[in-house]
């Protein structure tokens, strides 16, 4: 089979640790390891959250004026690169990290509404940016989170593996690009950008790794019960029920996969 795998973001970093190299390297050993049997049987390509990485090179942006802030595209590129080596080290086989572009149109709403909020959490507003409270724990900046419409290096992924390369690519959702190749101040979702993947390259299954076990219906009340197995039409009903911002765009991104033609959408238990 043909396999797109996203990794969210606590699932290489979790939470409570600092993100030094060693932490790092470390929980992407733990979390390939586990994906080491489907790999050997079959195409693969891993796509990988980068929300820790990014917020730590903000950090580091501002903690200093001595060196020029890159903007947010460049911050993606440079997470891709460092999340895909930590990954492309943890894996005992062949692999490719490709820095991945993905094409955006600039007049799409999200850029006149931002909302998706990233990096480092802040006591007060800070000049200049465009910030929200972020669920009562701090001021965090929101940028636009626009839909991905194609995938620039598509044609090198599937090259890659049909020749039973590992390709580690989309990190944090891809680099936002318009249609002159420009990078734009955005960040796609990463589970848009995986449900893309996997219709692009032809993929028979989606699966998303999260840190739950599962999607639970009635979720935190006395009825609620695990999703162990169900349909697009069924889950399409429960969409009420799933978080902006946690399931949601999981639950949203198989459905559309699924819709595209896709075989099969899944979140294994850990």
């Amino acid at each position: 089979m043909r396999i797109v795998i996203a990794l969210g973001g606590n699932a290489l970093l979790p939470k409570g640790e600092r993100g030094t190299a060693k932490e790092q390297l470390k929980a992407a050993r733990a979390a390939l390891g586990r994906l080491s049997r489907l790999m050997d049987a079959h195409q693969v390509a891993l796509t990988h959250g980068n929300g820790p990485q990014v917020g730590s090179l903000l950090l580091q942006q501002h903690a200093t004026k001595r060196v020029p802030e890159m903007p947010l595209d460049v911050l993606d590129a440079m997470t891709q690169g460092e999340v895909g080596y930590f990954m492309q080290s943890a894996l005992k086989r062949k692999s490719a990290v490709l820095l991945t572009r993905a094409l955006v149109d600039e007049r799409d709403p999200a850029f006149r509404h931002p909302t998706k909020p990233i990096g480092p959490f802040y006591d007060s507003l800070q000049p200049g940016m465009h910030m929200v409270m972020d669920a009562g724990r701090g001021y965090r900046l929101v940028v636009p989170s626009p839909e991905p419409l194609a995938i620039l290096e598509k044609d090198a992924i599937v090259s890659l593996m049909r020749s039973r390369f590992v390709v580690i690519c989309g990190g944090g959702g891809g680099i936002p690009v318009n249609r002159a190749g420009r990078g734009v101040e955005a960040v796609i979702d990463k589970d848009r950008f995986s449900s893309l993947l996997a219709t692009s390259v032809g993929a028979d299954l989606l699966v998303f790794i999260t840190s739950v076990d599962a999607a639970y219906a009635d979720f935190g009340k006395k009825s609620q019960k695990p999703i162990a197995k169900t349909d697009a039409r069924a889950m399409r009903r429960l969409m009420g029920q799933f978080a902006e911002g946690s399931m949601r765009p999981k639950v949203q991104s198989a459905i559309r996969f699924l819709e595209k033609g896709g075989k099969k959408a899944t979140s294994p238990a850990r």
